[in-house]
Order: structure tokens, then sequence, then C-alpha cells
């Protein structure tokens, strides 16, 4: 979760560097952006990662076993964005970037995309919840 909250909120500090602050990118090792992603995008590949490796050795009994593998697809959709992540970091300006940076677009739409037909829809549907019930009250 950290991960993603880290990863989400380099996005959102190079936005605001880049429309508030006419800072377009690439950022520097030093700047809010690069710290953020890159402590976000390793924290989200070990993660994922490990839930890549503890889910097939779960109780499948315990779920419903006919999305089991719509979710070890999303966990690995998760791993292929941090992974991409963290390689247009390492790749630099190089003759890989272009490329690079069309996959890891790809696998980000992808997973937004995926994510309201996922677990993960859960982190947006209960503050709005909680926020619809607290107007109510």
């Amino acid at each position: 979760m950290w991960g993603f909250l880290l990863c989400f909120a380099a996005t959102a500090s190079g936005t605001i560097l880049h429309y508030a602050f006419d800072m377009p990118a690439p950022y520097g090792l030093l700047t809010l952006p690069k710290l953020l992603g890159v402590s976000g995008g390793v924290l989200l590949t070990f993660g994922a990662a490990k839930l890549a490796w503890l889910k097939p050795k779960g109780d499948k009994t315990l779920g419903d076993v006919r999305v089991w593998g719509g979710e070890m697809v999303f966990i690995l959709l998760l791993l292929a964005v941090a992974v991409t992540g963290l390689m247009l970091y390492a790749v630099g300006g190089s003759v890989l970037m272009p490329a690079l940076l069309t996959l890891h677009l790809g696998a980000i739409l992808a997973f937004f995309l995926l994510m309201p037909f996922s677990k993960m829809v859960h982190g947006f549907y209960r503050p709005t919840s909680l926020v619809r019930d607290a107007q109510l009250k």
C-alpha cells in the first residue's frame, strides 16, 4: 500500500512542479518526484512480487476459485507497472526510453482500467461511503 501511495504522490508532485512552477521533467535525483517515485517503486516491486509468490501457496478454497486467475494477473500487472517505472529511471535518456515509456504508460492504463473490477477499488469506495454516511447523519 505504501509503495502505491508513494508512487501516486510522486506523480502528483511532478504534475504540480510541471504545471504550477513551470519545471518540466526530467527531474534530478534529489527532487520530490524522484525521491517519492524511486522509494515507492521499490516498495511496490517488493510488495507485488511477494504477493505473487504467496498467492499460489494460499488456500484456494477460502476465496472464489473462479476469480483466482484474474487476481493473479492483476498482481502481475501491478508488478509490471512498478518494474517498468524503475527501469525508466535506470535507462535515463537512452534510446530505450521511448519504447519503455510506452510500455510503462500502457501498463498504467491497463491497471486503472481494470481497477474497478478488482479488490483495489475498495480503497476508493470506502472513503466515499464514509463521507456520504457522515453527510446523512
